[in-house]
């Protein structure tokens, strides 16, 4: 019989399934374009009602640090991302915390990579990478990272791209969805290359350990 939690979870499921549908009929710039001319403490309060919603819809997090370095500039825009990054990025992460034992043998493979790579050093490798933000999120919580070790990891390994993103967006003559370009591709290289650096060591010790007879 299906356990009460397995019926939430997949209730869950469908439901995020729902709203990330609803999220690709709205375009999430034409909103920022939309709200770009208000005062700046409206501009913020709008800021942080997306960036909460932001998970549910699947919207780009790309777009917002963009936005944020076109309206705000360089250096104010820089915190107002890592921030807004954070809070966007702890929603999947609680609740992948909370359903994470439901994931078994995921959970388990989660927690013993965790352990063996380090939570503060394995959060920050996973954000310096090009992986999307909202699987890493989810993927630390099924894993068992601490919510401090989330933080911290978050800001410290999201800090290149929030520097990347406000610098663009300050670049930008109009803000639009068409005027946001793709990320050069030496710096995806170059982010995945340290990335996989600093973990390099004990992600070989782990692998060794798991291949051994």
């Amino acid at each position: 019989m299906v356990s009460t939690r397995r019926l939430r979870l997949l209730s869950l499921c469908l439901g995020l399934g729902a709203l990330a549908v609803l999220g690709w009929q709205y375009s999430v710039a034409d909103l920022l374009a939309y709200i770009r001319g208000e005062n700046r403490w409206v501009v913020v309060f709008g800021l942080g009602v997306l960036y909460l919603v932001r998970p549910l819809l699947l919207w780009p997090l790309s777009v917002f640090s963009v936005f944020i370095g076109y309206v705000f500039g360089f250096p104010v825009g820089v915190p107002l991302v890592l921030g807004g990054t954070l809070l966007t990025c702890l929603p999947p992460f609680l609740v992948a915390t909370h359903f994470g034992h439901e994931f078994g043998r995921l959970a388990t493979h989660g927690s013993a990579l965790v352990e063996t790579t380090g939570e503060l050093r394995g959060m920050v490798a996973a954000r310096l990478s090009p992986a999307p933000a909202d699987a890493v999120s989810y993927g630390a919580g099924i894993a068992g990272v601490p919510l401090r070790s989330f933080a911290l990891g978050t800001l410290v390994g999201e800090l290149p791209w929030a520097l990347f993103y406000v610098l663009l967006g300050r670049s930008l003559r109009t803000f639009s969805a068409a005027g946001i370009e793709q990320i050069d591709l030496r710096l995806l290289l170059l982010a995945a290359l340290v990335s996989v650096l600093l973990v390099a060591r004990p992600l070989y010790e782990y692998l060794r350990d798991r291949l051994r007879f």
